[in-house]
């Protein structure tokens, strides 16, 4: 990725191999952000990475090193020590050294042996080149100083950091000297039928190997779930589920349903139906309404969690949380940690030893938050709205939660878009995620709010041009870029430009367009054609010929 103006947007330029990631020009990179998505695969190539470097160097030909990825292990090699940090651990310690005392050495050594190997650890990261891998920045808090990243000290100036995080959180953090940090983003599976077969593989008998690829190719072609394949975790589940003859449509909460369906049964094989199901993507579920009562108390914990608790404690708690929702008792909490829903880890202290609990995955812990909401919607007026007004970037924390709450409940949805929109609080994406899970939930007619709208041929399709419609009447700010070519809804063949009525937009404060080839593509009411550059509606600001009638219409509209 490349830095501009403050942020790191996308090149065309993909990294296959480690060196495209510690290397610029054979100069060493000295941090490193690993941007992704909930369930792109942040933590297990974090995981693979340093079991890599746990392995031998090996040399690969040139005809095989262009089809195996990563396969450059000689470029690990030349880190004396990799350190693997799990952040979400320690959300208020920034010093890394620390983090690596804590972490790592306190959990491998006696009390008698620890300053011993502090002071050895601490000569090796002065002297050699030592590669820190610190994972889930998103997850991580800080002390609330100005410490905004896990540091090093000065002495350990040449160790290199590699943070792993969702993108949103770099956005937050708003980091000085970005040209300073290298930047890469992992966009999950690169090959999803090979890894599909893979899988595959291990769940159906060998002679049928070959006709079940072929049938799962088409069962993703069918049910539109292209989209959801680039997620190893999405690509799991819709694949086991396709094994087991589930058939699923592209809805991100039928795949957790399942999820959460598969843990269950760990924990209680007993089976029964639901009679009134919470969602319709609870409805063939056959393991959950058994332990329906647990099901409702983690998503409580998850929801205070999100939104009640501090952040530090948002993601790793202790037994005290449990107990604020009866979880604690014997029977919850062995049900929660056998079904693998939360799990568990000792933390090292010289007194009174105690655990500390987590959610499987924090896309887990967004999705209970989700259900809680769809059962108790009054929440979204109270706590949420508390929520939203506390944190200035709360959307972009949020946002998981919302889309889920699109397929659960789009009543529930439609009115915390409302809320979100008047705070400035949501982009064109989430919406339009938003919008395609409440389609794939059966809720064809959401109505989610949205008032800055975006238009390119990347983004200009169906689904945008609905959410257009139902938003016309609020839309206060409007970009459209038609640089490359003409737009058109995807699957309207018959359309030759972007057809905007701006006469439904009464609240409309400013409009941008780009591109030479306007005058073909954007048809604006009153059939004036307008070729502009960048046009203002509140200061006209002209570049490039503008027709005349353009001029009148910015004016009339601004006074009108």
């Amino acid at each position: 990725m490349f830095e501009d103006k403050g942020v790191f947007k996308k090149t065309d330029k993909q990294v296959t191999q480690y060196k495209g990631v510690f290397l610029t020009d054979y100069n060493v990179n000295r941090r490193i952000f690993l941007q992704g998505e909930a369930g792109s695969g942040k933590t297990t190539f974090l995981s693979k990475l340093a079991l890599d470097w746990c392995g031998e160097p090996h040399n690969i030909s040139a005809s095989d090193n262009s089809s195996l990825f990563f396969s450059d292990i000689d470029v690990l090699q030349s880190f004396v020590f990799v350190f693997h940090i799990t952040l979400r651990n320690s959300v208020k310690q920034f010093d890394v050294y620390t983090l690596i005392k804590q972490q790592i050495i306190d959990s491998i050594y006696s009390q008698e042996d620890r300053e011993k190997a502090y002071k050895l650890v601490n000569e090796i990261m002065k002297r050699e080149q030592c590669l820190i891998l610190l994972d889930g920045l998103d997850e991580w808090t800080g002390p609330g100083d100005h410490h905004n990243l896990p540091t090093l000290v000065v002495d350990h100036s040449k160790c290199v950091m590699l943070f792993s995080t969702r993108p949103w959180k770099l956005a937050e953090l708003k980091i000085t000297h970005l040209d300073r940090y290298t930047s890469v983003q992992l966009e999950g599976v690169n090959k999803p039928f090979e890894l599909s077969r893979l899988i595959l593989g291990r769940l159906v008998d060998k002679d049928d190997l070959e006709l079940k690829c072929s049938a799962f190719k088409h069962y993703i072609a069918k049910q539109k779930l292209d989209n959801l394949l680039a997620s190893p975790m999405m690509l799991s589940a819709i694949v086991c589920s396709f094994a087991e003859g589930i058939e699923l449509k592209g809805s991100k909460c039928e795949i957790y349903i399942l999820l959460l369906e598969s843990l269950f049964k760990k924990a209680n094989s007993e089976m029964r139906t639901f009679e009134h199901p919470p969602s319709s993507c609870f409805t063939e579920t056959q393991y959950i309404q058994p332990n329906i009562d647990a099901l409702n108390r983690l998503a409580e914990l998850a929801f205070h969690l999100l939104f009640v608790n501090t952040k530090e404690n948002s993601l790793v708690f202790s037994i005290s949380e449990l107990r604020q929702f009866k979880l604690d008792e014997q029977e919850q909490k062995e049900f929660a940690l056998q079904s693998g829903i939360l799990s568990s880890a000792r933390n090292a202290a010289l007194l009174r030893p105690s655990s500390s609990f987590s959610f499987i995955h924090l896309s887990m812990q967004e999705f209970l938050a989700a259900y809680h909401i769809s059962r108790n919607t009054d929440l979204v007026d109270g706590v949420i709205s508390v929520y939203l007004n506390r944190q200035r970037e709360a959307y972009r924390d949020i946002s998981q939660v919302f889309i889920f709450l699109c397929g659960l409940d789009v009543t529930c949805a439609e009115k915390l878009s409302s809320m979100m929109d008047e705070r400035n609080a949501l982009s064109q994406s989430i919406i339009l995620a938003g919008h395609r899970e409440a389609v794939a939930n059966g809720h064809n007619e959401a109505l989610l709010r949205l008032s800055i709208f975006k238009f390119d041929q990347q983004t200009y399709t169906n689904d945008l041009h609905r959410i257009w419609t139902n938003n016309a009447k609020n839309v206060i700010s409007m970009n459209v870029d038609d640089q490359n070519k003409r737009m058109s809804p995807a699957n309207d063949e018959s359309a030759s430009h972007i057809k905007i009525d701006l006469s439904l937009c009464r609240k409309l404060k400013s409009l941008v367009l780009i591109g030479e080839e306007l005058k073909n593509s954007i048809l604006l009411t009153g059939n004036y054609t307008i070729k502009v550059i960048v046009c203002k509606v509140n200061s006209v600001y002209i570049m490039n010929k503008v027709h005349a009638m353009c001029l009148y219409w910015a004016y009339k509209l601004n006074h009108d």
